[in-house]
């Protein structure tokens, strides 16, 4: 009812339809006559919308440019908790070890009183050849190993419960152990009508059994600045970084960029109080503490996650970067949160939805 006497207010009598002319005078030609009218109602049904979207429960549908994968699955199973999984490690050669000479194998062997002694040089080579063997394929698989691909879909905010963004990373391993990893990021809804930001970010490389190992990084930035790129080329040979902006750096092992990190992270033994990885940002190499925490629940849109969180070590006057990797999405992303110098909460994105797919 506000709306109608708002739009009520500025029209004269003259500009009604009059009681003789009911009937002769047709919504559309009244509109079409009232041109403030049409403004008003545009304006309204404007303002409802927005707000449906602002504060609405679905507030932003995360649609990736490109089309999902087939394949891909929307959950992964549970893995078990983090910090026990390397403890068993020492125990599987030991329990290998007491299989591998099976028991009645050598009782055959040595009940053959009179024969030639070939069976007992036949055994000694069996728990030479067979031990390697269960040492050599337990170091060729990580314990959270990477999918060959997987798609994650985020929702950006400022501060924590204010949306304004999406972010989309995609993850691709090729047959021949090479990765590229995409991300895009944007503003939308309401931040979209009052700050225009676009980023592509890009890394790629190869895999190991120890992880990913970038060989270039890149970003483009479209904002109300302009547009501006960036990037680095990660020498290995020769152990160093190049930027594109004409600066060098002494390339130490392991380094990771800012998209390989996040993913890196799941590669490292977490059982320990911090973890230790040079970054780079496409414009400088910066040597990161990660906290490792204890396991604690975060709030998604699809409900509560176990997650185990990284927090950078940082001194007072510094910014802040703090890490959830999921527990039941092998250890993958699922929450970043950057902290402002006086330590405040910048901005969050929270994980939306997870595919990935082997194939």
């Amino acid at each position: 009812m506000s709306a109608f006497r708002l739009i009520k207010a500025p029209l004269s009598p003259n500009s009604l339809p009059q009681a003789g002319e009911r009937g002769k005078v047709s919504l559309r030609e009244f509109l079409i006559e009232q041109p403030a009218v049409r403004i008003a109602l545009a304006a309204a049904l404007s303002l409802l919308i927005h707000a449906a979207l602002l504060f609405g429960p679905n507030l932003i549908e995360l649609q990736p440019v490109e089309a999902l994968l087939p394949p891909l699955t929307a959950r992964l199973e549970p893995l078990p908790a983090v910090k026990p999984a390397p403890k068993p490690k020492p125990h599987v050669p030991t329990k290998r070890k007491t299989v591998l000479p099976p028991a009645p194998m050598a009782a055959v062997t040595t009940s053959l009183p009179d024969t030639s002694p070939a069976p007992q040089e036949v055994a000694p080579p069996v728990e030479e050849v067979q031990a390697p063997q269960a040492a050599v394929t337990e170091e060729a698989q990580p314990a959270h190993p990477l999918p060959k691909h997987a798609q994650l879909n985020f929702t950006i905010y400022k501060g924590t419960d204010f949306p304004v963004g999406q972010a989309r990373h995609r993850l691709k391993i090729n047959d021949d152990n090479s990765y590229i990893l995409q991300v895009g990021i944007n503003t939308t809804g309401l931040a979209s009508l009052f700050k225009t930001f676009a980023m592509d970010q890009q890394s790629s490389g190869t895999t190991s059994a120890a992880g990913l190992q970038p060989d270039e990084f890149s970003e483009g930035r479209i904002s109300d600045k302009g547009e501006q790129t960036l990037s680095a080329r990660f020498d290995w040979q020769n152990k160093q970084l190049d930027f594109s902006n004409g600066n060098h750096a002494v390339l130490p092992e392991h380094a990771q960029d800012v998209l390989s990190f996040l993913y890196q992270l799941s590669q490292l033994p977490l059982d320990q109080a911090t973890v230790s990885m040079y970054i780079s940002n496409g414009k400088k190499l910066d040597k990161y503490e990660l906290a490792v925490g204890e396991e604690e629940y975060i709030l998604t849109r699809t409900g509560k996650m176990r997650a185990l969180p990284l927090r950078r070590v940082r001194q007072p006057g510094e910014e802040g970067l703090e890490i959830w990797l999921g527990l039941e999405y092998r250890l993958l992303p699922v929450q970043i949160r950057s902290i402002n110098r006086n330590g405040e909460i910048a901005g969050q994105m929270t994980i939306s939805e997870i595919r990935v797919s082997e194939e």
